[in-house]
């Protein structure tokens, strides 16, 4: 299934560019809370004051509020005062905002510029509003100025409301940028790690990955590039231990059957016939599995991107006929073939290699039937999918990976007296691997095991 989300490193840099636009305008708003909060306790300070002013007027002169506002005395000129008999803020100033409530005294916000205070005066006298003097004041009988915030009147009347987001956007991008760049340099770097590891466990044993990355990917590099010397090592030790033991062990093997041919030339007893007969079927089955090492050590050699492929077109269904038939030699077990007419681009030996020891290796522990399937892919056409499977006693769920596995024995019922000797599965599943296709094996409808592979037809 695809994969919806993004890259790792992707949402990485996604997900700092917000928590740092959320920090910022975290910031931003916080701020002017605080001057607001500010401008808010200024105002009611200076306010303050003229409501003092007043109310000590009112006391000396003996004049209610209405009558003195009347009078021309002059207070802070840089406020409006009016007393109000019966305030309601939702019928005299319905457009206002609450602010604030300080000390009994209510703030309202008329305008971005223009605040309000109302001081309710004791034994329901009114209130008397004071306010800041603007000449469109709701207040004000005046009719209140169209006001124009457009972003350009904004920017030529008050620059400085500008300055904060402009600083905000150029903080973004500056340092949204520098992480652009730093993530996808170390994504790219990761990448490639990530294919280099992928063509190593493909067996590409020779690849090793850059060490001029930055920490700390230069790290892992090195770490991998150790790791890949020391199996590289190993394999390449066993690959020659695997093919020296059986060339070796040749020279020995020619010399007892030199031996044994000498000795039959003299009257021997029939116990002592007998007895050589015995030695040269022993000589026989170490030869089979020298040679099986062999074949087995060649197939999990490193394959090289140089090596030419020998792919051929192929007549499958005649190719595995032959091979049958080939096989069954002293076989009574019944054969159930489905071969259609479908020809086959690939290496013929690797194919071999894995049809003659799956088909072998059902022969083998088959009660009395194989069958052989070859059909296409209906979802990819350019597959082909051969499956081999008999009705013997089967291999239980757990041992499907143990089985392919060298030397490997799952219970009495497979064992040397059958005549196996333990390689042919693991030689099919490297043919297999060759062949860039995967061996797989399942409970047959048989009763047995059924052996499948999915072959690519290589145009």
């Amino acid at each position: 299934m695809t994969n919806i989300f993004p890259p790792l490193f992707t949402r990485l840099y996604i997900s700092l560019l917000a928590a740092l636009f959320a920090s910022v305008l975290l910031t931003f708003y916080l701020s002017e809370q605080f001057l607001e909060r500010s401008d808010v306790i200024d105002f009611y300070d200076d306010s303050f004051q003229t409501f003092a002013e007043i109310s000590a007027d009112m006391h000396r002169s003996g004049l209610s509020a209405q009558q003195l506002l009347l009078t021309p005395i002059e207070y802070d000129a840089s406020f409006d005062v009016r007393w109000q008999e019966n305030w309601n803020i939702k019928q005299h100033c319905s457009t206002c905002d609450f602010l604030s409530k300080i000390a009994g005294t209510s703030i309202y916000k008329l305008t971005d510029d223009q605040l309000l205070a109302v001081y309710p005066l004791s034994q329901g006298k009114g209130a008397i509003l004071i306010s800041d003097k603007q000449a469109n004041s709701v207040l004000s009988p005046r009719a209140s100025r169209q006001h124009d915030d457009s972003l350009f009147v904004l920017i030529r009347n008050d620059p400085a409301e500008v300055v904060p987001y402009l600083l905000l956007l150029v903080v973004v991008v500056v340092i949204g940028t520098t992480l652009y760049f730093s993530v996808r340099k170390l994504q790219a770097q990761i990448n490639q790690l990530v294919q280099i590891n992928q063509r190593f466990g493909k067996g590409e044993l020779n690849i090793r990955a850059k060490q001029d990355y930055t920490e700390p990917v230069n790290e892992l590099a090195r770490s991998f590039n150790k790791m890949a010397d020391s199996i590289t090592e190993t394999v390449n030790e066993n690959q020659i231990f695997a093919q020296a033991v059986p060339h070796e062990m040749r020279t020995p093997l020619s010399r007892i059957q030199l031996a044994t041919g000498l000795l039959r030339q003299r009257k021997q007893q029939a116990e002592e016939l007998a007895l050589l007969d015995n030695i040269d079927n022993y000589i026989d089955d170490i030869d089979k599995l020298t040679s099986q090492v062999m074949t087995f050590s060649k197939l999990n050699a490193e394959q090289t991107a140089q090596e030419p492929k020998k792919c051929s077109p192929i007549q499958l269904d005649e190719y595995i006929q032959s091979r049958i038939q080939h096989l069954r030699v002293n076989n009574d077990i019944d054969i159930v073939a489905t071969l259609p007419n479908i020809q086959l681009n690939c290496d013929s030996a690797y194919l071999r290699l894995m049809f003659d020891n799956i088909f072998s290796n059902a022969l083998r522990y088959a009660f009395s039937q194989v069958k052989v399937t070859v059909k296409v892919n209906q979802a990819l056409p350019s597959l082909i999918n051969i499956t081999i499977e008999d009705d013997g006693i089967g291999i239980e769920e757990q041992n499907f990976t143990s089985v392919f596995l060298p030397f490997y024995r799952i219970d009495k019922s497979r064992n040397l007296e059958t005549g196996g000797l333990g390689l042919g599965l693991a030689i099919a599943k490297a043919a297999a691997a060759r062949m860039r296709c995967n061996l797989k094996v399942s409970k047959s409808k048989l009763g047995g095991a059924c052996f499948s592979c999915d072959l690519s037809n290589i145009s």
